[in-house]
């Protein structure tokens, strides 16, 4: 069905994705009106080529010009977004390939990996031989200051245990997916470790956790910072390297990508 549909708009999508101007002038009137000269330095072409492409754009009914500059027309309006969000999508595979290359995206629902343009702004932290803790020091830093966390966890690991409970005691709220496969040691841990403060903290509802059946993601997200871990293709997970943000959009995909996750799961007692 989708072969169908590309060979039917074949062409019109071709006319717009071998011309830079023409993404460039979608894109950029995605802002609002423009005039032929804001275009023209914006861009930085000349006057005559904005004004002709602009003309070939009019004549697909994509933009309109009116007194005060050029305008998207309503199928304009999707058409820019949809070349923003795979410029967006090509920055973000481009800047960290080998990552992509080299990691399982399965754990990335299609709905988010068509928004992948909003977490370009990640940067990787990875550990090296001579910092083997690297890329847990820095998630520590940052997730110990958060008053409210929301996390995706596929995998077990001691020191989180930990962070938690710190969080809990200083009175931030918590809410949790975990694979069903780690829930025994998430439990274990817990009992271990309660005492009558966070016992108290965890029935006031600062601790909620969901179960999954399975998830091939790892995430966290704050206030101010979004985490995020995948699975190597052989399928152990990759504890040597993160994506990590403090981009607001970046964010708000990561507070998504958890409700997401959440909709799926069965919430449990916490024994």
């Amino acid at each position: 069905m989708e072969a169908k549909i590309f060979d039917k708009m074949y062409e019109e999508f071709r006319e717009i994705l071998i011309s830079g101007v023409k993404m460039k002038i979608l894109m950029s009137l995605l802002e609002g009106t423009k005039t032929s000269r804001q275009l023209m330095e914006e861009i930085g072409i000349s006057l005559s080529s904005v004004l002709h492409t602009a003309r070939e754009l009019e004549d697909k009914k994509y933009i309109e010009e009116r007194k005060e500059g050029f305008v998207l027309t309503p199928a304009g309006k999707i058409v820019g977004q949809k070349v923003l969000d795979l410029t967006n999508s090509f920055y973000v595979t481009g800047k960290h390939k080998e990552f992509w290359l080299t990691h399982d995206v399965d754990g990335i629902p299609k709905q988010f990996i068509a928004r992948i343009g909003e977490i370009r702004n990640t940067e990787i932290v990875k550990s090296s031989p001579k910092n083997l803790l690297q890329v847990l020091a820095l998630y520590v830093k940052h997730v110990s200051k958060a008053k409210e966390l929301a996390g995706i966890s596929p995998v077990y690991v001691e020191e989180f245990s930990n962070l938690v409970k710190k969080l809990l005691n200083k009175g931030a709220k918590i809410r949790l997916v975990i694979s069903k496969n780690i829930a025994d040691k998430v439990f274990e841990a817990y009992k271990k470790e309660a005492d009558e403060e966070l016992r108290k903290k965890v029935e006031e509802g600062n601790l909620k956790i969901w179960l999954i059946d399975d998830v091939k993601i790892a995430m966290t997200v704050t206030e101010s910072f979004v985490s995020i871990g995948l699975f190597n293709l052989d399928g152990t997970y990759d504890f040597s390297q993160d994506l990590v943000s403090y981009d607001e959009e970046a964010i708000e995909w990561g507070r998504e990508l958890f409700e997401y996750y959440k909709s799926r799961a069965k919430e449990v007692s916490i024994p």
